[in-house]
């Protein structure tokens, strides 16, 4: 279904008849060796069909008509700059973490779905639904800007499967009175009984 650069170097070694088996192997091992020197995700970019792509149900991050244009413009002019980032493959599917509006672009463009194949480079970033979600949101705090019902949301689902305040202003970049006004602004008040407080309040 979907198909790495390292395989497809891969699978031309293999099918090359002029090298004796022992070259082949000698080769193999030195692209895998070059290929694994930096282990970060990066480093895997599989080209998955757009079809295999699903959008996440939390992704906070708005982007107008007028950069949507520009993005588009930038696909077009300079390609494809950076891969999607997705959750593990799961039921032939992955689920968005980073790149939405890139992915909703391309789908849209007969250019550049024809162009590509009507597939998308991705990396896929292992780890929990909640690490997803973090992930999510830290890709978008250093672009964009969050819809305040949204990223509520955000923070409302972390809230509820544990994670206390420090760790949700840890983990999203946020400030602590941030994330007391959005548990607030979601009527959230069972979230933050426990959080302290300053003796303001007293």
């Amino acid at each position: 279904m979907s198909k790495s650069v390292k395989q497809d170097i891969l699978n031309i070694i293999e099918e090359n008849k002029v090298l004796s088996k022992d070259n082949k192997i000698e080769l193999i091992e030195r692209v895998l060796a070059a290929l694994n020197t930096y282990k970060e995700p990066v480093s895997e970019v599989l080209w998955v069909p757009l079809n295999a792509i699903v959008p996440n149900t939390y992704n906070p991050n708005k982007m107008a008509v007028p950069e949507k244009r520009l993005l588009l413009r930038s696909m077009l002019e300079h390609g494809i700059t950076q891969p999607l980032v997705v959750g593990p493959e799961k039921n032939q599917q992955y689920v968005l973490i980073d790149g939405y509006h890139r992915w909703c672009i391309i789908k849209k463009s007969k250019e550049l779905c024809n162009r590509l194949n009507h597939k998308v480079p991705v990396v896929v970033l292992n780890g929990s639904i909640k690490n997803q979600i973090v992930a999510t949101v830290r890709h978008n705090r250093a672009r964009g800007q969050h819809q305040i019902g949204e990223i509520g949301e955000v923070v409302k689902t972390l809230s509820k499967n544990g994670w206390p305040s420090a760790k949700i202003m840890d983990a999203l970049g946020m400030e602590a009175d941030e994330v007391l006004r959005l548990k607030q602004f979601k009527g959230l008040g069972e979230l933050f009984k426990d959080d302290d407080y300053s003796k303001s309040w007293n």
